[in-house]
């Protein structure tokens, strides 16, 4: 099975349910497959080596799904690319994966007059306005002419994704999400088609999705937990609701009630904002059935405050990694209050181990790293062996996080193997710190990491954006901290600012952070 096959299952069910509502524009599944169709022939008409990477330099769109089932469906390698990067980082991705054709929003349109001169290796940029390059190697075409004279395609079909169609998947590559890491490298994470649709599927399953529900989209679709919402989604007819506005939190609020949203999806900084910056927790949203969080641990003060202001919804705490498809764990929503602070179970598919530094799976209560097998782990990284050998072993992926198991087999990750913080003979971790401060609530967000220090190695280092309207210092951050935890885990130095750098994603950028320090 293709990943166009998700597409062309739904278009067949409900061709008159709409796939995607942007702004004032929306798309029905038959006329999006239709539109899917024409661009997938074009394709075809540029003769390019079967499995080229097709880059995708969109922000969230209808012409942006558009392009990702028509790549897929021509027989290509989808490279969603994220639009926050400056030229000299977007050359070494296309020239890694070599991107020789790519589809371009034309808002940046000055991005890519940049690369032009910077020996780009680009034959083809599709866009919806003309570049105006004068160059023979960059062709133009525009979407509205391709999709002109499309005729409708009747479908049929019984069925929508299932369990059946993950082995009858194709595990060959099917898209390259680019990652940097904890290491700020940039890292082609090679999914298959067999990867994205078992994830797929076994994500639609536990949120019980349904060709009624609808979901506000304000993660990128480049993201890989974006390109997660659209095709959990697109796999069951539902609706996707694009709003790029993430900034200015009662648009999205007002977005959300107006097109009567059944679900929301964001990071924990998503939820901070939402929670400490609008009218969020003023709002009933009576349509809205569930909330889900992925993207880094949230804090359980957070998911207590969400709890509290929202009792009749249903909020899944989710975990996974780009090099998983990306789901590994969810946390069953009547579990949340119980089990809080865990990020669950394993998705159906996976198998979920914690293996000590010797190799051997620990006991219930103990720490050890989390290792994943099944049929969402990625084939490998791109042009990058020894990082791949350092992460999949025998076919399980190495995650890193390290995490313990409960009596009951409910999760809880107590730190990243990159982020424990050796102070004085000491190991502490960084999401301990966090979690501690941010039940102080007097804070907004927080980023805690180690820096060098000459006497302990290393020592722990707090910055923080403190709430409007409220004040705080160093000495009664510390006196805090000091009352939950042990003296060594007390933040020695403290930087406060007004607001956390942040990746497209919204995750808070500590590389940018360690770098200021």
């Amino acid at each position: 099975m293709n990943l166009f096959k998700v597409l062309e299952k739904s278009a067949a069910l409900f061709p008159s349910n709409r796939a995607v509502i942007y702004y004032d524009e929306h798309i029905t599944y038959q006329e999006l497959y239709n539109k899917v169709i024409s661009l997938s022939e074009y394709l075809h008409t540029l003769n390019l080596k079967q499995n080229s990477r097709i880059g995708i330099f969109f922000e969230n769109s209808i012409d942006y799904i558009i392009a990702y089932f028509a790549i897929t469906k021509a027989g290509h390698t989808i490279v969603p690319l994220d639009t926050s990067l400056h030229p000299e980082k977007l050359l070494t991705i296309l020239d890694d994966a070599d991107i020789q054709t790519l589809f371009v929003h034309f808002r940046y349109q000055r991005t890519f007059k940049k690369l032009y001169d910077m020996n780009h290796s680009l034959k083809h940029i599709i866009s919806e306005k003309d570049f105006k390059l004068k160059t023979d190697s960059i062709t133009y075409n525009n979407f509205v002419n391709i999709f002109a004279t499309t005729p409708e395609v009747i479908l049929k079909s019984n069925s929508l994704p299932n369990w059946d169609d993950v082995d009858a998947s194709k595990h060959e590559l099917a898209a390259m999400f680019y990652t940097s890491g904890s290491t700020g490298e940039a890292k082609g994470v090679m999914l298959s088609h067999k990867n994205l649709i078992a994830n797929t599927i076994g994500t639609v399953e536990y949120l019980k999705l349904t060709e009624k529900d609808s979901l506000l989209v304000i993660l990128p679709f480049y993201y890989i937990y974006g390109n997660s919402l659209m095709l959990t989604h697109i796999a069951t007819g539902a609706t996707l609701v694009i709003d790029n506005r993430f900034m200015y939190a009662e648009t999205i609020l007002d977005t959300m009630e107006q097109e009567k949203v059944t679900g929301l999806s964001g990071v924990p900084s998503n939820f901070l904002i939402l929670l400490n910056k609008s009218t969020f927790t003023d709002r009933k949203f009576p349509h809205l059935r569930y909330m889900t969080q992925a993207g880094g641990a949230m804090a359980p003060d957070v998911i207590k405050r969400i709890l509290d202001a929202f009792p009749d919804k249903e909020l899944y705490i989710m975990y996974g990694q780009t090099e998983a498809s990306p789901r590994i764990t969810w946390l069953p929503p009547e579990k949340v209050q119980s089990k809080i602070g865990s990020i669950g179970i394993e998705v159906k598919g996976l198998e979920v181990n914690l293996f000590d530094e010797n190799g051997a799976e620990v006991s219930s209560g103990e720490v050890g790293e989390i290792v994943v097998g099944g049929s969402s782990v990625m084939l490998g990284y791109w042009h990058q062996p020894e990082e791949q050998k350092s992460v999949l072993k025998k076919g399980k992926l190495y995650t890193g996080d390290l995490a313990k198991r409960d009596s009951g087999g409910y999760l809880y990750i107590v730190g990243r193997k990159k982020e424990i913080i050796k102070s004085g003979g000491n190991r502490i971790s960084v999401k301990e710190i966090e979690e501690t401060l941010l039940s102080n609530r007097k804070i907004h967000e927080v980023a805690v990491f180690g820096i060098d220090d000459d006497i302990f190695g290393e020592a722990v280092k707090a910055v923080i954006v403190v709430r409007d309207g409220e004040e705080l210092d160093e000495k009664e951050i510390q006196k805090f901290v000091r009352s939950l935890l042990p003296e060594f885990k007390v933040p020695k130095y403290i930087k406060f600012l007004d607001n956390l750098p942040k990746t497209q994603a919204g995750k808070v950028d500590k590389k940018s952070l360690k770098q200021s320090s």
